[in-house]
């Protein structure tokens, strides 16, 4: 039997490769309506099927600034309710009075306070750069679906790599619109005949109206996308199955379970979560959080507490694979640890280097107390999961360290930049932010979520003792020697399920569909404004319009055949109560 050899190809060359089929082949950008067939023999066409397997790793979102916009921006953290603002700091004892001179600010404010128009609330004040989510995926898809216009039509000298390409282009299709249809479209569980969002299969011009498909006709795309996929991955030799930097098998029965989660088919969500679970735990695994703290990896140092040193007291150390495929919990890597954090990691900062407590710069968005006050003391994710917010925190060379204090930063679970000591340099070197280079990922779809879809719909099926169970599995690599506290497991199992879902995957853009799903409460949080401090709050209702995210203007009017959604108060701002 011959072997294929489908090594990682160089990035370099397929974003190359890529670019240049993207312009010749005249595949659309904004819009993403035209893809227009070779019209001389000039033009570039795939002869063969390892062209097409270069060509689908510009689909990928990856590491690289240079060639990639990220698929979230950190939009969908800001809109949860896992954030909260860090409270008005007065600008009038600083050096400089521009704490809020930064423009990134109305950026935040647009998404924090769910304005209905926060996609021309940032145009307008240049942040165009931060609206970025329908535009990135389109265009992705369009590279998707051109690799699946040709995949047949060209030569293979054998029918696995043509299966191999399929698959992958399958996989990305369908996380592509499953991301797109929970942004833009109404959820599922409310009205799949409603607004969703539209739907391309080819590359190639459709001589017809950029129109929204419903939701549930993208969900049947999703799940047709993704069963297919799975059965070409079936046909293919374990070497084939899993490549890391590739869509690969593991994600697509992840992503599968996760669709069928949102579409409350709970015994199907069980049944591919539980598949997964069992034919790769020979590959993958849930991080064992002891493990990480034995090796230094926290955020609080043991000796904060019993040593003078200040420097010792602010120290954090945090865990550099967490995006990387090193961690036996990631089955696949996109985005750019500085692009999700993009704006949650942003800084207010003062004219001049000066020291104000522990740090010269303050954090605008910090984890909500809400989302912290859901983690038991003893759990090890407090120490590993999230960013300390030194800002925050007292003055450690005259006060003594006291755990209380500690606020966390709303981002974590990335490379961070600790300057090697794990003691921040005021000298505007290291704040603890996200390392932006080219092999800084940010985004990650985890092995653990398989045990919590499963356990979801355990729940959700009155298998209780089931759910139980297969939480047990994650929060025995979450406390010291596996000590699971009461009151993570007493109470009812699906609301246990929902608590635990939002404590693992928080700042990991997960929240915000799971908010949408669980019946779209109500959450009321705190601005402060910007020149005078006045506390001023807002309010996302109960079944409000808000859960579901407005087409940018900038969208609608390169396609005037897409509606909107429903907007809050007729799109007109949201104001404060």
């Amino acid at each position: 039997m011959t072997n294929i050899n489908i090594s990682r190809l160089s990035v370099k060359r397929a974003f190359t490769l890529g670019r240049n089929a993207l312009l010749l082949l005249g595949l659309a950008c904004v819009s993403c309506k035209d893809f227009l067939e070779p019209k001389s023999p000039s033009e570039y066409i795939p002869a063969n099927i390892e062209q097409l397997n270069e060509l689908i790793l510009s689909a990928i979102p990856g590491a690289d600034l240079s060639h990639n916009a990220n698929t979230t921006c950190g939009f969908l953290d800001i809109l949860s309710d896992d954030i909260q603002t860090r409270g008005f700091i007065d600008p009038t004892g600083s050096p400089s009075p521009n704490w809020y001179q930064q423009g990134y600010i109305a950026a935040i404010y647009a998404m924090y306070t769910w304005q209905p128009n926060y996609s021309t609330y940032m145009q307008t004040r240049g942040y165009t750069i931060f609206d970025q989510i329908y535009t990135v995926s389109y265009h992705r898809l369009v590279y998707v679906n051109s690799t699946l216009d040709y995949a047949d039509r060209v030569t293979a000298d054998d029918e696995r790599m043509r299966n191999y390409v399929k698959a992958q282009a399958h996989t990305l299709r369908a996380m592509y619109y499953l991301h797109l249809v929970n942004v833009y479209g109404v959820p599922y569980n409310v009205d799949p005949n409603g607004p969703g969002v539209p739907l391309r299969t080819t590359g190639a011009r459709e001589n017809r109206p950029m129109v929204r498909n419903t939701v549930g006709e993208a969900y049947d795309l999703i799940v047709s996308d993704l069963l297919y996929a799975i059965e070409l991955f079936e046909q293919l030799e374990s070497t084939m199955q899993f490549r890391q930097f590739r869509a690969n098998m593991p994600m697509a029965l992840l992503l599968l379970s996760r669709a069928y989660l949102y579409m409350e088919k709970w015994e199907q969500a069980a049944f591919y979560a539980e598949k997964l679970i069992n034919d790769w735990s020979h590959r993958f695994a849930v991080n064992n959080l002891n493990q990480w703290i034995a090796a230094g990896i926290t955020n609080v140092d043991p000796q904060a507490a019993t040593t003078a040193n200040p420097d010792v007291r602010r120290r954090q150390f945090f865990y550099p694979d967490f995006a990387n495929y090193n961690n036996r919990d990631v089955i696949w890597i996109y985005d750019a640890a500085s692009n999700v954090a993009s704006l949650t990691a942003r800084e207010m900062w003062p004219g001049n280097q000066h020291v104000i407590n522990n740090d010269a710069y303050a954090i605008m968005t910090l984890a909500s107390p809400s989302l912290i006050n859901t983690f038991h003391a003893d759990d090890l994710r407090l120490r590993t999961y999230f960013v300390r917010s030194l800002f925050d925190e007292p003055d450690y060379s005259t006060n003594t360290f006291n755990q209380t204090n500690v606020r966390y930063r709303a981002y974590g679970k990335l490379r961070i930049s600790n300057n090697e000591t794990g003691v921040p340099s005021i000298q505007n070197q290291n704040r603890f932010l996200p390392i932006t280079d080219n092999r800084a990922f940010g985004r990650t779809l985890r092995f653990t979520e398989a045990y919590l879809t499963l356990a979801e719909a355990q729940a959700m099926l009155g298998q209780s003792g089931d759910a139980l169970q297969t939480l047990h599995t994650v929060w025995n690599g979450r406390f010291a020697g596996g000590n699971v506290p009461a009151s993570y497991t007493s109470g009812d199992a699906v609301q246990l399920v929902r608590d635990e879902r939002r404590r693992e995957f928080a700042f990991e853009a997960m929240r915000w569909f799971d908010l949408r799903r669980w019946g779209q409460p109500q959450i009321t949080r705190v601005w402060y404004d910007t020149v005078f401090g006045d506390r001023q709050e807002f309010e996302l209702g109960h079944n409000d319009p808000g859960y579901t995210l407005p087409m940018p203007a900038t969208i609608l009017g390169a396609n005037p055949d897409l509606s909107q959604v429903p907007m809050y108060n007729n799109g007109q701002p949201r104001r404060p109560l």
